[in-house]
């Protein structure tokens, strides 16, 4: 069994969440009210995308720029003690944002940006205080990324968003001297952005008390990669290396794989050195969460890369038997003291399953891709250990994927689950009578953890993400009503009743 006991739970990037007092993207204060409903809703877990600062400008929580640290789009204005000011133009623009059904990345960006600064110059013109020694205090402690990762942003700025390798040689290359030079030209924007880091720890750990008070636990999302383009990159090239591209090998979907751009990890010269930044990366993880999800499971077995010498790609380490004691060492440093979920979904070998079950580490059930030579599985076979799923932020919406699916397809679902077996034929309609019955089979399944998306709770059909595509519809998620309206509106209170009433006859309460 899983720590924590036979729960379930509810997916939801943060970025998603619509409160009356938020800036047109859902921030740290939105939290507690949802954890409120999902009390009512016996909803015992909630799972986010992942929290670290993103590229100024992408949206994309994976688009990541540090392994450590929050993003500073999710501070809450109105919790800051230094006040938030708005010109007539910025009310304006801000009253737009907020109105939007999905989230006006043009305006949010500029307009939080802008209200920070202005927070940061009032903080810094206050003088010695008891919350000056704080800030103080926690750059000291997180000085290990938190030196790095604001003078790299400071310089990122200083040279229009450049990519670091374009910077002046001496600071592409980190010269000391360079480097003492940059510390004292932009000293003042590296305390911004060594403040705002320090804010969204604060907030955070606000969060974290509010959760504990309402009985919630909260999983993170660890991206397997940070960019090219990063503090850590930067400051760690001889671990994130850039000399060949990280992808995926062909398959069924890709004739010729996948080539992401992204560096690779070096991790043979990272056991050379203790596996430091590994380690300080989960357990600078393992403090922010109760569990987190482990992305792209497999690459930390194996990695496809490409270079000059090997264009159509290669794994490293070459051979299974490396892969496997790699895999193991680091899944062992990333779960260590800690609970972890491995997302083990597309090509997995079966070296890898086998580790991970050695480990006593949960994979994944996504329901509509978890199938025996083409035929689905009943859920009540799942393993024990393990997360069961409706869908994840990359699919359709679970109404998608039923009106959407062939005959076959919902003909052997309702062969297979046992709570479908009264559909005869199958219908095509997303009923209600439909849409209860598939978060019944999710939720009766053997795996110990069962997590739902958000939009599939509500039978909704606007999704998260569509991979393989860039542009506006992507990381724009809303929730409809605010999170203050959860416990008035009929809608809401009938769901959250609804779903508790599933949730204990599955005996997840």
């Amino acid at each position: 069994m899983l720590p924590f006991g036979r729960l379930s739970g509810i997916l939801q990037p943060l970025f998603s969440f619509r409160s009356d007092a938020d800036s047109g993207v859902g921030d740290f204060a939105a939290l507690d009210p949802f954890f409120a409903w999902m009390q009512r809703a016996q909803q015992r877990m909630l799972m986010v995308l992942p929290l670290l600062p993103t590229t100024p400008g992408d949206p994309s929580p994976y688009s990541t720029r540090s392994a450590f640290g929050l993003n500073p789009l999710f501070i809450h204005l109105e919790w800051l003690p230094e006040g938030v000011t708005w010109s007539d133009a910025e009310k304006k623009q801000l009253a737009e944002a907020k109105a939007s059904e999905t989230i006006r990345y043009d305006l949010v960006f500029p307009l939080k940006t802008a209200a920070l600064e202005r927070a940061f110059g009032v903080f810094e013109k206050a003088g010695p205080s008891a919350r000056r020694s704080a800030f103080d205090r926690f750059c000291m402690e997180q000085d290990h990324w938190l030196s790095n990762y604001a003078l790299y942003s400071a310089l990122s700025e200083a040279f229009q968003a450049k990519p670091w390798w374009e910077w002046p040689k001496g600071l592409s290359t980190r010269d000391p001297q360079a480097l003492d030079v940059a510390k004292k030209e932009h000293a003042k924007r590296i305390r911004f952005h060594q403040w705002l880091q320090w804010v969204c720890d604060e907030q955070w750990a606000r969060v974290r008390q509010q959760a504990k008070a309402r009985h919630i636990l909260l999983c993170g999302d660890e991206p397997f990669i940070i960019g090219q383009d990063s503090a850590d990159c930067w400051a760690n090239a001889k671990y994130l290396r850039r000399d060949a591209r990280l992808g995926v090998p062909p398959d069924d979907f890709s004739v010729d794989g996948q080539d992401w751009g992204l560096p690779w990890f070096d991790f043979e010269a990272m056991e050379q050195d203790g596996d430091g930044w590994i380690k300080a990366r989960a357990k600078a993880a393992a403090a922010t969460y109760d569990t987190r999800r482990i992305d792209h499971a497999i690459g930390y077995f194996r990695q496809y890369i490409r270079d000059a010498q090997t264009p159509k790609g290669r794994f490293v380490p070459g051979d299974e038997p490396s892969q496997q004691r790699r895999g193991e060492r680091n899944f062992r440093i990333l779960s260590d003291g800690t609970s972890i979920v491995a997302e083990d979904l597309g090509v997995i070998p079966r070296f890898a399953r086998d580790t991970l079950a050695k480990l006593g580490l949960p994979g994944y059930q996504v329901m509509r891709w978890s199938r025996e030579d083409g035929i689905y599985r009943d859920p009540r076979h799942y393993p024990e250990v393990s997360l069961v799923t409706t869908g994840t932020h990359d699919t359709e919406m679970m109404r998608t994927w039923w009106e959407s699916a062939q005959a076959w397809e919902r003909e052997t679902v309702c062969r297979t689950w046992p709570e479908l077996w009264r559909f005869t034929p199958p219908p095509a309609e997303f009923s209600p009578e439909v849409h209860e019955a598939l978060l019944q089979a999710a939720l009766n399944s053997q795996s110990a953890w069962c997590i739902l998306p958000w939009g599939d709770v509500f039978g909704e059909s606007e999704r998260v993400n569509t991979p393989g595509t860039v542009g506006p519809h992507n990381w724009a998620y809303r929730m409809k009503p605010s999170v203050e309206s959860l416990a008035t509106r009929e809608d809401t209170v009938r769901t959250a009743d609804w779903l508790a009433r599933l949730t204990r006859e599955s005996k997840r309460s």
